[in-house]
């Protein structure tokens, strides 16, 4: 049996882009250097929250276990920018290699840090949803979403760096934002759910192999 009723929860995360939507002109003073931690904060909230609420089994759904797993997940995603920003310093060899004039003539090097904050933040969440409801996640079920992510991520940056250029620069901005956290999210949730699907075909492989060697 799965954790989360994903028939339920991909359709709250198509209302949690919507609230995110609504939400992009709220303005709180938690700005550092024009660094707005409510807007990166709020993504972690309703993602959370989504996946909270479509939980399946309902007493592990304490209040209090459940406000302790949306704040982390608030906090994390809060500062995941600043720590995509830091481990992003790993990039800069290729920056310098003969290639970095192509590199620099275009948005490569935002693309980088989107990416690395893309990998540390799905890493990081992946750790919280582990430890708070989904223990049976393994290592390999990590790398598949980190993987699944960076790609949403990559993909994302692709599509709007084609939109039009005649598009004015907030609404750009703002489109830009809800595109890359929508598709993020969704990558994630999808990232859970084929882990748990592969795990439920195995178990049932291993449980037809059983049957078969007592019927032989």
């Amino acid at each position: 049996m799965r954790s989360i009723r994903y028939s339920l929860h991909f359709p709250l995360l198509i209302v949690a882009t919507l609230v995110f939507w609504l939400a992009k002109d709220i303005n709180f003073p938690v700005r550092i250097s024009n660094f707005d931690f409510f807007q990166f904060g709020l993504m972690g909230v309703l993602h959370a929250t989504a996946l909270v609420v479509s939980l399946r089994n309902r007493n592990a759904n304490h209040p209090i276990i459940a406000l302790c797993f949306i704040t982390l997940a608030a906090v994390w995603s809060a500062v995941t920018p600043v720590l995509g920003l830091w481990g992003s310093i790993v990039w800069t060899p290729i920056l310098w290699t003969p290639l970095a004039g192509v590199f620099r003539g275009g948005h490569f090097g935002p693309v980088l840090i989107f990416l690395t904050g893309s990998a540390i933040g799905a890493a990081g969440y992946w750790l919280l949803v582990r430890l708070f409801w989904m223990k049976s996640l393994r290592r390999v079920d990590c790398l598949r979403t980190v993987a699944l992510c960076v790609a949403a991520t990559l993909l994302s940056s692709v599509v709007l760096e084609v939109l039009p250029q005649s598009l004015d620069r907030t609404v750009n901005g703002d489109i830009s934002s809800l595109v890359l956290t929508a598709v993020w999210w969704f990558a994630f949730s999808i990232s859970l759910y084929w882990s748990e699907m592969s795990r439920n075909a195995k178990k049932s492989a291993e449980t037809m192999v059983g049957a078969a060697s007592l019927n032989s």
